[in-house]
């Protein structure tokens, strides 16, 4: 009779892993401010040649910067779909995704309606999907995905993504944790190739 194998008896004869922490630091409003989910992105953007971020706020970290907020830093200030299409439409490929959108539709009211722009309440019901589609046409084979929420759903299997490490980053009784996924997408596409800007 063969025995049925279980996910963790895979990872552990290839010897991989997720590696999985838990840390406490006080919340900030800019995400990557807070220390340890600083140091989470900055330890993959020093092995990154081509990074894209839809949702970058004031960090250019990024190769490609964007943000609806025409009052922050980043490079465009696109709708993070139309940003998307136009890295597409530029043959941009990259090894790295920072995918940090707003976490509710509050925080997407407060983020944008702020400076006068309006949201769809089915943008966040749809838990950007669209835009996790398109950022998946713009990596390459082997790249990471960085994704931050109150969940750790990620760009998911269904997009050809392993989970690599999650960080728990504890806020407090009176916050939700940050949840910060590190995936690496393991199916490629037939435009896969060398990460490469425009």
């Amino acid at each position: 009779m063969s025995e049925k194998r279980t996910r963790i008896d895979q990872m552990a004869d290839s010897g991989r892993y997720m590696i999985m922490n838990r840390v406490w630091a006080m919340p900030n409003a800019d995400t990557f401010d807070c220390l340890p989910i600083g140091s989470f992105v900055r330890k993959y953007l020093g092995k990154s040649k081509v990074s894209i971020d839809p949702f970058a706020r004031n960090e250019r970290w990024a190769t490609y910067t964007n943000d609806l907020n025409p009052n922050t830093q980043a490079e465009y200030h696109l709708d993070a779909i139309e940003f998307l299409r136009l890295l597409e439409q530029k043959n941009v490929r990259a090894d790295l995704l920072i995918f940090d959108p707003p976490y509710s539709l509050y925080q997407m009211k407060e983020s944008y309606e702020s400076v006068g722009l309006k949201m769809a309440a089915e943008k966040f019901r749809g838990r950007w999907k669209h835009e996790k589609d398109l950022a998946n046409k713009l990596l390459i084979s082997n790249s990471i995905a960085l994704t931050f929420g109150w969940d750790s759903q990620g760009m998911g299997k269904n997009r050809g993504f392993e989970i690599e490490e999650i960080l728990l980053v504890c806020h407090g009784a009176n916050h939700n944790d940050t949840i910060c996924v590190a995936e690496r997408k393991t199916q490629g596409s037939l435009f896969d190739g060398i990460a490469k800007t425009e």
